[in-house]
């Protein structure tokens, strides 16, 4: 029997649609439920500053309790989530402050909707997607310089794709992560997003985009040979699925403001097989 409290909540909260599975099946029963503690706070906090029509004030007045939620965690939490939080963070030696820096995220997509350079997407990346990354090392006891900077490159590719998807979705929500700096260099507009116009500029706007992709894949690459067993495996897996997407975005004719390459189960199955035999 489990020993954490939410966890049936939480399997409910990750079917979240997500391309990228956080808690795999591939991890061993006890890093798996503790991940999917932490996905739920993660997806939590996420609908807060994505999802809803409140506005930036009940937004933020909605996040700061999750925040308090984890400043209890250092006294007596007595929510059922932070008591988990607690649990993950005693068992597998967590550091709080990779949830705190999560949070840094969701407040900063409340207070910021435009970006004016590519540094200031990564910055965002380090602080949105990075955490996750070094969390799930953690659960293995894996973290250390090497693995975390590894890590926070196929985090970067990993954001980076989502980005470039959900550029349409995200622009209903008036937030656009393509810096501005790019809008003048590849003479794109924001009208455009708007008339789900996928014009060449725009097409040269994301054969750059995922060069920086996959530079950031190339240079985490060789964090699978930092690590063994399951959580290897996993690593392999996404490695492929972040190469496969970025192929297939850039073969892509389709309008991406309309539709965007996605990976079916099928892909899925076809990159664990293919991580197996290469083992």
């Amino acid at each position: 029997m489990t020993h954490y409290i939410t966890l049936n909540h939480a399997r409910n909260v990750k079917k979240h649609y997500e391309n990228f599975p956080v808690a795999s099946m591939l991890f061993p029963k006890k890093q798996r439920e503790a991940a999917i503690i932490l996905y739920q706070f993660a997806r939590k906090c996420d609908d807060i500053a994505d999802e809803g029509t409140w506005n930036s004030s009940q937004r933020t007045a909605q996040l700061q309790y999750y925040k308090e939620g984890l400043d209890s965690i250092n006294t007596k939490p007595s929510v059922p989530l932070f008591v988990d939080i607690k649990q993950v963070c005693h068992e597998f030696n967590l550091q709080l402050g990779l949830l705190y820096q999560l949070m840094t995220a969701f407040e900063q997509d409340i207070a910021k909707d435009r970006y004016h350079t590519m540094s200031e997407v990564i910055d965002y990346c380090n602080k949105a997607a990075c955490p996750a990354g070094e969390m799930i090392l953690t659960l293995f006891g894996k973290q250390n310089k090497t693995t975390i900077s590894l890590s926070n490159h196929l985090c970067i590719a990993l954001a980076m794709i989502g980005m470039l998807q959900d550029i349409h979705e995200d622009f209903l929500k008036n937030r656009i992560y393509i810096p501005q700096e790019y809008f003048k260099r590849f003479n794109v507009t924001e009208a455009e997003i708007h008339r789900k116009e996928f014009t060449p500029r725009w097409s040269n706007l994301k054969d750059a985009w995922l060069t920086i992709i996959d530079h950031h894949i190339d240079s985490g690459e060789s964090l699978k040979h930092h690590l063994t067993g399951r959580l290897k495996l996993q690593i392999k897996v996404l490695i492929g699925a972040s190469r496969l997407l970025s192929s297939r975005m850039k073969l892509s004719k389709d309008n991406l403001f309309v539709k965007s390459p996605t990976l079916s189960k099928w892909d899925w199955g076809i990159l664990l097989f293919k991580a197996i035999i290469r083992s």
